[in-house]
């Protein structure tokens, strides 16, 4: 424009403004990111963008011209300075952080002067379709819904199977204010689904995903501990039909747990709640590593050699506060380790998790590749056989059914630790699962089909026998964990209950199986899988998806 060239001609410089408001204030370097820099994210500053705008380089030099009334550009000059106004008023919308209202259970909700209180009701409520006023932005629901969804995730989410950090300590700094925004939103994402509260009839599923939202827009604005950092990630873990945006996240966080060490032993002068914390944050993060790579083209981040961090110990010392010594997970898969105590139950889910991340890779690679066939003891199907007895000799896997275990946990403590026993019954039933893949009859034809007639059929019915053997007792852990009163909610258990559903439904196809899968035995255990997807489907929208499919 004439005007433009004119204050050029002028010698005015014209700049697009690129720090905030804060740093240009401060006279701070700003870092220019949006919608938060650097530096008001560290003081926990509104971070405000002005409208681009021109300034003159020299505060001396004349200021422009005004255009008088015979100039045309008058009406440009009225545009822009209307285009000005609405510029600073969205930059002030889009750059206002999120209310510093606090944490504790008397206050989750914004300043008084941020929201129109409700005649009558001094809770501000979460959803404008659950309740007015429609201006409430406050990503809290009133303070006894929110302690009755924290009761929630211990009963339902925590040890489900990931143990992310002591109850009690939990809760302590829950009531003093000392956890961080976006971790208490964690805690309510995984924990409404599973909620009976009144508050949220009809609204679980768009709560959980409001509060994930929240909660992973959060991470960006707040500091974290090393724990936090990858529990916020972690419990964030709802990657039914997202599972490429979950495979990231996951990932996300192993590099993380990597980049601070947590794969080896914390400072000793730490008090031992934190070294533990850390260690099962670390093992979290590992776990859900190796349950996320079942699928195909998705290798793993954490191998067990880089793993040097004592496995978690058991829950009554983690609940009193105490050290104890453990072992590893490189020295509880060796043969030639002698064992003197028994694993702690989320220790034995380490291990299994372990050998399944091998079961899976066995699945999915290429098979052509694979030059030595199964019943060779040098191939990786023997090895991972040989680890899964290794787990048998120093664990009641394999040898007691879980009914039998829990009946003798009622009779000696009148009661048990269903925390404590929701890690047991994941064990029992990856390991099911393991043997479940290696024997699954359509990837045992598929290894089979390169060897062709060298292939004995004495294998194919040897594996058929095996794998209908371990889906049944896969479904017998399920079924008597849920009669005893346990908890059998976990995503991955879907998938677990759909792999052995799958080992049933073709196993009614083979003319050559063997008596103790009788065509009975396999239809009933079969509707057995579809009822279980049926009800999980009640919560997990991939169990739905699942029951579609097989039926």
């Amino acid at each position: 424009m004439d005007m433009t060239l004119d204050s050029l001609h002028a010698g005015s410089i014209k700049r697009i403004r690129q720090a905030c408001a804060n740093c240009r204030r401060k006279k701070t370097k700003c870092t220019g990111e949006r919608p938060i820099c650097l530096h008001c994210r560290r003081n926990r500053l509104a971070c405000i963008y002005e409208p681009y705008a021109t300034t003159i380089g020299d505060p001396n030099h004349m200021p422009p011209v005004v255009p008088t009334g015979n100039n045309p550009n008058v009406n440009d000059t009225d545009l822009l300075q209307r285009i000005s106004s609405i510029e600073s008023r969205l930059a002030e919308l889009s750059g206002r952080g999120p209310p510093q209202s606090s944490n504790n259970l008397q206050n989750f909700a914004l300043p008084a002067n941020q929201i129109r209180p409700l005649p009558g009701d001094n809770e501000v409520p979460l959803f404008p379709s659950l309740s007015p006023p429609p201006s409430d932005h406050s990503p809290f629901p009133p303070a006894h819904v929110l302690t009755s969804i924290v009761d929630t995730y211990f009963e339902h989410v925590h040890n489900q199977p990931y143990s992310h950090f002591q109850e009690a300590s939990f809760r302590q700094k829950l009531q003093s204010n000392a956890l961080p925004r976006c971790l208490i939103l964690a805690v309510l994402s995984s924990a409404v689904r599973f909620s009976k509260n009144d508050y949220f009839i009809g609204k679980t599923q768009d709560a959980s995903e409001k509060f994930a939202r929240e909660s992973w827009l959060s991470v960006l604005t707040e500091h974290l501990t090393v724990e936090d950092n990858i529990n916020v990630i972690l419990i964030y873990r709802d990657i039914a039909g997202r599972v490429s945006s979950g495979w990231l996240k996951v990932g996300l966080a192993a590099r993380i747990s990597q980049d601070l060490h947590l794969m080896v032993e914390p400072d000793e002068w730490l008090p031992p709640v934190e070294q533990e914390e850390k260690r099962r944050a670390f093992w979290s993060a590992y776990l859900i590593d190796k349950l996320i790579s079942c699928g195909r083209s998705r290798p793993l981040v954490i191998l067990d050699e880089d793993c040097n961090v004592q496995l978690p110990c058991d829950k009554q010392t983690f609940r009193n506060g105490d050290w104890k010594k453990t072992n590893t997970i490189g020295q509880l898969l060796n043969w030639n380790f002698e064992v003197t105590e028994s694993p702690s139950p989320f220790a034995l889910v380490m291990l299994m998790a372990s050998i399944f991340g091998r079961c899976t890779r066995y699945v999915h690679q290429n098979r052509r590749a694979d030059e030595i066939p199964p019943w060779d003891p040098k191939s990786e199907f023997s090895a991972i056989n040989s680890s899964l007895l290794l787990l048998e000799s120093y664990s009641k896997i394999g040898n007691r059914s879980l009914a039998e275990i829990l009946q003798s946990e009622i009779q000696a403590n009148v009661t048990f630790d269903r925390q404590e026993v929701g890690h047991l019954i994941f064990a029992h039933t990856m390991f099911h699962l393991c043997h479940c893949l290696l024997n699954h009859p359509f990837l045992v034809r598929l290894r089979l089909k390169v060897f062709g007639s060298k292939a004995p059929a004495s294998f194919s019915a040897r594996s058929l026998h095996v794998g209908c053997n371990h889906a049944r007792q896969l479904m017998d852990v399920l079924r008597d964990a849920s009669e005893n009163g346990c908890q059998v909610e976990s995503s991955f258990y879907a998938y677990c209950i759909a792999i052995a559903g799958g080992v049933n439904s073709l196993a009614s196809h083979f003319e050559h199986q063997q008596a103790e899968c009788s065509q009975s035995e396999i239809s009933y255990y079969f509707n057995e899988c579809l009822g279980a997807l049926n009800r999980l489907a009640k919560v997990w929208v991939h169990a739905g998806n699942m029951v579609r499919l097989s039926t």
